[in-house]
C-alpha cells in the first residue's frame, strides 16, 4: 500500500498512490453517508414529514461524528509508526483505539437518550419531534458498532493494508439495508412489518454486522500478526485523546453549527425543513470525495513524515488537495445541471402534495451547488492538517469561524434585514469555503518549513 522508498517521488506517483489509497476509503465514507442517504430516501417515500423528523433525528445524531471523529487519529498514528519501523506502536494504537471506541460508545448512548427533550425547547414542530425521538432510541444501540466502523476502522484498516474490506463491505452492506429496510416497513420476506420504525431497526442490525465482520476479518487475517494483543496503556490513551480531542471538538462545533442551522430552518414550517434535508445530502454524497482524499493524503503525509520524507509528504498532501476539490466542483457542478433528479430520489415530484418541497428544494440548488464546491476545500483541508498532527489549530478556526463569525454576522443580518432559507444556505456555504482556504494556506506555511 505505501511506497517505502523514502527518495522524492514523481507528482504522477503520488496521483496514482493517492487515488489506489483514496478508493478504498471513499467506499468506507460511502457506507456511510450511503446509509445516512437511503435512511432519508426510505422515510421520505413514507412522505414528507417522515423526511422531516428523520432528518432532524440525524442531524441530533452528530455524537456519532463527533467522537468518531476523536478516533481517526489511531490509523494516523499507526501509519506514522508503520513508517518508522515501529511495530509495537503499530500493535498499541489498535489496540487502545478499541478500547477507546467503546468507552466512547456510552457518551454517545447517552447523548442520544437525552437530546429530544431538547427539540421541544427549541420550537421544532411537535409532531417531527415526536417521530425523531422514536428514531433515536432506536439509533442509540448501534453506537458502538457505529464508533468502530466509522472512528477506528476508517483508517485503521488502510493502515493494516485491509483496504479491500471497505471494496466488499460496502456495496454489500447497502444491500441488505435497503433490503431490510423495506422488508421491516412493508412487512416483505417473512418479516415483521414494524412500519416507520423498521428503518432504524434495519440500520442498527446492519450498522453491528458490519462491524463484525471488520473485527472478524481483522482478527482472523493475516493481519493478526501485526496486532498482537496489548494492554490498556495509558501514554497511548493519552497520545490519542490528546490529538484526537480537537478532531473531535471540531466536529462537534461544526454538528452543533449545522443542528442549529436546521433548528432556524425548522421555524419555516416542515416543507423547508425538508427541503434542507435534501439539500443538505446533495453535499454529504458529495462530501465523500473530499473526505476519502482528504484521508488518503493524511495517511501519505503520516507515513513519509515517518520516514523522514519530508518533501514526499509536502507533496502528498498538495496533491490530495487537488483531487479532492476538482472532485467535488465537478460534483457541484452535475447537481447544478441536473437538480430534479437528485431531489426526486427523496419525493415523488409529481405528488401535488410535495409542491411546497419541491419549490423550496428548487431554490437552494445554486447555494447546494456552492455549499458542496466549498466543501471540497474543506475537507481536504481539515485532511492535510490531520496528516501533520495540527488539529489544535483546525479546531481553533473552526469555532472562530462559526461561532465568532457566523452566528454574529448570521443574528445581525437577521435582526437588521431579515433572511429565509436561500440566505443560511449562502452563508453555510461562505463559511465552509473560508474554513478551508485558512487550513490549506496553514499547510502550505508549516510544510514549508520542514527540513527537506
Amino acid at each position: 500500500m505505501f511506497d517505502r522508498n523514502p527518495c522524492a517521488e514523481s507528482v504522477a506517483t503520488h496521483f496514482g498512490q493517492t487515488t489506489r489509497l483514496a478508493g478504498p476509503i471513499l467506499m468506507g465514507h460511502l457506507s456511510n453517508f450511503a446509509m445516512t442517504t437511503t435512511t432519508l430516501l426510505l422515510f421520505g417515500w413514507l412522505g414528507s414529514a417522515s423526511l422531516a423528523a428523520a432528518g432532524l433525528a440525524i442531524r441530533v445524531a452528530v455524537s456519532t461524528n463527533i467522537l468518531a471523529g476523536i478516533l481517526l487519529v489511531a490509523g494516523v498514528a499507526a501509519s506514522g509508526a508503520n513508517g518508522g519501523r515501529d511495530a509495537k506502536r503499530v500493535s498499541g494504537f489498535y489496540w487502545n483505539g478499541l478500547y477507546l471506541a467503546l468507552a466512547l460508545s456510552v457518551l454517545s448512548f447517552a447523548w442520544m437518550t437525552v437530546a429530544p427533550g431538547l427539540l421541544a425547547v427549541l420550537g421544532q414542530p411537535p409532531e417531527v419531534v415526536a417521530e425523531a425521538e422514536r428514531i433515536l432510541h432506536v439509533l442509540r444501540w448501534g453506537e458502538p458498532a457505529n464508533l468502530l466502523r466509522l472512528g477506528l476502522m476508517r483508517t485503521m484498516l488502510p493502515a493494516l493494508g485491509m483496504t479491500w474490506i471497505l471494496y466488499a463491505l460496502t456495496p454489500l452492506s447497502l444491500v441488505l439495508y435497503v433490503v431490510a429496510g423495506f422488508g421491516l416497513v412493508f412487512g416483505f420476506s417473512g418479516l415483521p412489518p414494524m412500519g416507520a420504525i423498521g428503518i432504524p431497526v434495519a440500520l442498527v442490525g446492519v450498522t453491528w454486522l458490519t462491524a463484525l465482520v471488520m473485527l472478524a476479518a481483522v482478527h482472523c487475517g493475516r493481519s493478526r500478526s501485526l496486532i498482537p494483543f496489548t494492554r490498556i496503556r495509558l501514554s497511548l490513551l493519552r497520545e490519542l485523546i490528546r490529538t484526537g480531542l480537537p478532531i473531535g471538538t471540531l466536529q462537534g462545533v461544526d454538528g452543533i453549527f449545522f443542528l442549529i442551522a436546521t433548528v432556524v430552518v425548522g421555524q419555516f414550517g416542515a416543507a423547508a425543513l425538508a427541503a434542507h434535508q435534501i439539500a443538505l445530502n446533495f453535499g454529504t454524497i458529495a462530501y465523500s470525495l473530499a473526505v476519502s482524499f482528504g484521508d488518503a493524503a493524511a495517511l501519505r503525509i503520516s507515513y513519509r513524515r515517518g520516514a523522514l520524507a519530508f518533501q514526499d509528504a509536502r507533496v502528498a498532501g498538495f496533491v490530495g488537495v487537488t483531487m479532492g476539490t476538482v472532485s467535488m466542483a465537478a460534483a457541484a457542478l452535475v447537481v447544478l445541471a441536473f437538480p430534479n433528479v437528485f431531489i426526486g430520489l427523496f419525493i415523488d415530484i409529481n405528488d401535488p402534495g410535495n409542491a411546497a418541497t419541491l419549490a423550496a428544494s428548487q431554490s437552494l440548488v445554486l447555494f447546494a451547488s456552492l455549499f458542496i464546491f466549498a466543501d471540497g476545500v474543506y475537507g481536504t483541508g481539515m485532511g492535510v492538517l490531520r496528516g501533520l498532527g495540527d488539529n489544535r489549530y483546525a479546531m481553533l478556526v473552526v469555532i472562530i469561524a462559526y461561532w465568532g463569525i457566523g452566528l454574529p454576522v448570521g443574528a445581525a443580518y437577521h435582526l437588521l434585514v431579515g433572511f429565509g432559507i436561500e440566505e443560511v444556505w449562502l452563508g453555510l456555504a461562505t463559511l465552509q469555503g473560508f474554513i478551508g482556504l485558512v487550513l490549506i494556506q496553514r499547510y502550505a506555511k508549516v510544510t514549508r518549513q520542514d527540513p527537506i
